[in-house]
């Protein structure tokens, strides 16, 4: 261990039929694994695939096996595993670097609450109409500095004890981003955490009508109105008003930006009317598109499985 006599912190991953993406999250990772600067924990809930014996194939990995498929259950499954110190929690399929996590951890144990690393969001290979929504998406502050969204986010030792465990709710992201001010959230300098956007529109409706749901989960659960998080009746939330602002100022920077604010919002509000009319559910829910062209190289991952034959589970 080169970094000190223990780690600084975990980061905890929730995986749900990952195979196509968890090595490729783990590779990243591996270097701090390797050095004992951070203690990774794998949560495969409710896997028909290959995602455990993956994530074993990794020396130092921990791993741990759920039946249930329920991220939430996971994430309860992780904390228990984790020593007392900061976490991170980690999307399977979002990139992570090794620096980055020991950036973030550091800036946790030196008195942050809670934080994250900047984020990329990768759209090379999505439609017309998603590149443009996250042509704008990206240029929102008052998105970009919130712990939802980015597929990861951290919690100190002080962070950590503002609830007793995650909740069975649709976003753990957005719970969590609501026990925080926006003074209390750090974005950590460091190698930003890589997103790969959906590849096509009905993809992304179906990713922020899932949001939007989960926020009126959050507010009720907090006992405040669910219109409040969205602006329902007439009424604009204080998000909403944060996102118009932003826009507006992103139109006067950038005044050809006009068609893809048009997009951005056509979307978001088309994605709000779906998530009203939908039937409200606690089981996974992701991105299918955006794992599409891992998914070829998942032999890959096997023969790696395969040819390293370690499991540290």
């Amino acid at each position: 261990m080169t970094e000190s006599a223990r780690p600084l912190g975990s980061v905890i991953i929730a995986a749900h039929n990952e195979a196509a993406v968890i090595g490729r999250t783990l590779t990243a990772l591996e270097p701090a694994v390797s050095d004992g600067s951070i203690t990774v924990i794998v949560v495969p809930n409710g896997c028909r695939d290959d995602t455990a014996s993956i994530a074993r194939s990794f020396p130092g990995v921990v791993v741990s096996e759920l039946e249930q498929a329920s991220k939430a259950a996971a994430l309860r499954a992780g904390d228990a595993l984790a020593a007392s110190g900061p976490r991170i929690y980690l999307d399977a399929d979002v990139v992570l670097t090794a620096r980055a996590a020991r950036d973030v951890l550091r800036t946790l144990a030196s008195g942050a609450i809670a934080g994250r690393p900047p984020h990329r969001f990768d759209s090379s290979h999505a439609t017309f109409i998603v590149r443009r929504w996250y042509a704008v998406r990206e240029r929102l502050p008052s998105i970009s500095h919130a712990l939802w969204g980015a597929g990861c986010y951290a919690l100190s030792v002080e962070g950590r004890d503002r609830f007793d465990e995650f909740p069975d709710v649709l976003s753990d992201d957005l719970f969590i981003d609501d026990l925080f001010t926006r003074d209390e959230i750090t974005i950590v300098p460091t190698d930003p955490v890589v997103v790969r956007a959906p590849g096509r529109a009905a993809d992304l409706v179906r990713i922020l009508r899932r949001s939007y749901r989960s926020q009126h989960e959050v507010m009720e659960g907090t006992g405040r109105s669910a219109a409040a998080a969205d602006g329902v009746g007439g009424r604009v939330s204080a998000g909403q008003r944060g996102q118009l602002h932003d826009l507006a100022q992103l139109l006067r920077r950038e005044p050809w930006r006009v068609a893809d604010a048009g997009v951005y919002v056509a979307v978001v509000l088309y994605s709000r009317v779906r998530a009203r009319l939908s039937t409200p559910t606690v089981h996974w829910e992701r991105d299918e598109s955006s794992r599409a062209m891992t998914e070829r190289r998942r032999g890959v991952s096997r023969r790696r499985a395969t040819s390293r034959g370690g499991s540290a589970g």
